[in-house]
Order: structure tokens, then C-alpha cells, then sequence
């Protein structure tokens, strides 16, 4: 018995140690002039996975399918570099759109910001949003901001692996390629050193996550997938991902009381 569980222990070991060892590839690259330099392999950030155990990832059950796509796939009504363009599981952004002024997330004064890259007309309202929740003692730090089509399809691929193949798994907790907010450069993932970092369910639980709820919107960032609303934004609840539609839409959103989705639809 004990020669038994000594071999599943040594395997269960082997299996962390090459999960651990890993080198997760990276997304694009930008140089010291702003042009895009393409370095892709596979990415997991899609969802909240750059430093973020998959266990982390809550999929709730439901007897209803909000997770799922629909047949009639269209594109977009509105163009990319449009802050109140509607992206989600039925509207599609081309694979050839990418932004085409990004900039390091680093210049808003973000933690981290030098891993990540964000449209050029976010930086000031972020750099705002920054130093606001400094004066509150509040720390943020991004873990995830621009993806191309490329990075959308292989983070994808990756989710599909994770759940053994299991297509509605996947799509409640990540986007297929041309359907996440994040190829608009205008999205960006939160976390703060309260979790090392990280990124998952423990977010909403944070000062930070609180902070974000009640101030966000006066910088011009709202919340993408809230909770409850399953059914609406066709993702689980992600209280880490925000996206940037200017401060005027997000007072207009936040005043109406819809959620982004809801709001997007009137506008497209």
C-alpha cells in the first residue's frame, strides 16, 4: 500500500513540476518606437490566467445555455477603433483589425505595466484612475490588456484542452478569436499586490475590486461580465475585467442602469 501511494505522489510531483516549468510564450511585442513586433505562440491570460490557477476559475451552473453562441454570427456594426463598438458572442471583429496606436499600459503609471500594451487614448484617463486609488491607499496592477486574433485563438485552444474537450465549458469562461473585448486594446484585467497579483475569484473580494466598483466609471471604465448577469453577457462573472468607453459613456451607463452589455446594444 505505502509503495502505491508513493508512486502516485511521485507522479502527482513530476506532473506540478512540469506544469511549473513551462514557459508560457508571449504575446506581441512592441519596440521602443511603438511598431508592433509579432511574437506568438500560445497565451493563456484569456479570462484571467496569467498568474492565475485554473481551479480559481468559477463556472457556475445553470440549467439555462447563456454560455453558448449563437448560429447567425455577424460582424461588428461599428469599427474597432470605435469606443462603443458591441463585441461579444454574436458580434465578431475581423481577424485583420488591431489597433493601430498602442502604446505600453506602463505610461498611465499602472504596476506592471510593461509586460502589457493599450490604445494610446486610454492612458490619461487610466493615469487618472491610477492616482486616484493611490490617494485611497488603494493598489491595482494589470495582468492582461491588448490581444490579437492570434493570442484569442491559441488562449482559446488552451481552455479547450484544460476542460478535456468540453466546448461549453470553455465558453463561459473564455472568448473565441474576434470575440473578446481585449483585441480592442481598450480592455484591460486588474489585480492588486492584496493577491499577489493574481487573477481569479479572489479579486472581488479585495479593496481594490470594491474601489473599482464604486469609482471606475468617473475615469471612463466600466465592468464587462458582472455578477448575476450570466445570462446577458453569455460569461461567468469576472470581477477583474474592465473596459475603457470614455467618462462620458461610462456616466451616461452607470446613470441609465444598464449593464455595459445592455447599454452597448442600444448603441449598435
Amino acid at each position: 500500500m505505502f509503495k502505491i501511494l508513493n508512486l502516485i505522489t511521485s507522479f502527482l510531483i513530476s506532473i506540478l513540476t512540469l506544469f511549473n516549468t513551462i514557459e508560457l510564450p508571449q504575446d506581441e511585442e512592441i519596440d521602443d518606437n511603438n511598431k508592433i513586433v509579432i511574437n506568438e505562440v500560445i497565451d493563456v491570460e484569456e479570462k484571467g490566467t496569467e498568474e492565475i490557477n485554473p481551479e480559481e476559475v468559477v463556472v457556475p451552473s445553470t440549467s439555462g445555455n447563456w454560455w453558448e453562441y449563437p448560429s447567425d454570427i455577424v460582424a461588428c456594426s461599428r469599427d474597432g477603433n470605435d469606443l462603443l463598438v458591441l463585441v461579444n458572442k454574436k458580434y465578431q471583429l475581423p481577424s485583420t483589425y488591431k489597433p493601430n496606436d498602442l502604446v505600453k499600459a506602463s505610461n498611465s503609471g499602472i504596476r506592471r505595466g510593461e509586460n502589457y500594451y493599450l490604445r494610446s487614448i486610454i492612458i490619461d484617463d487610466l493615469r487618472d484612475l491610477v492616482d486616484a486609488s493611490k490617494s485611497d491607499d488603494i493598489d491595482l496592477s494589470v495582468v492582461s490588456a491588448y490581444r490579437s486574433y492570434a493570442t484569442q485563438e491559441s488562449t482559446y485552444n488552451y481552455w479547450i484542452s484544460y476542460y478535456n474537450n468540453c466546448i461549453s465549458c470553455t465558453d463561459k469562461v473564455s472568448a473565441r478569436a474576434g470575440h473578446s473585448q481585449h483585441q480592442l486594446g481598450t480592455t484591460l484585467d486588474f489585480s492588486s499586490n492584496e493577491i499577489g497579483d493574481s487573477l481569479g475569484s479572489q479579486f472581488g473580494n479585495t479593496e481594490a475590486s470594491r474601489w473599482l466598483v464604486e469609482n471606475a466609471y468617473l475615469y471612463g471604465f466600466v465592468i464587462g461580465y458582472p455578477q448575476g448577469y450570466e445570462s446577458t453577457t453569455g460569461y461567468s462573472y469576472e470581477s477583474w475585467h474592465y473596459r475603457y468607453i470614455g467618462k462620458s459613456n461610462a456616466l451616461e451607463q452607470k446613470s441609465s442602469g444598464m449593464i455595459l452589455e445592455t447599454y452597448l446594444r442600444s448603441k449598435n
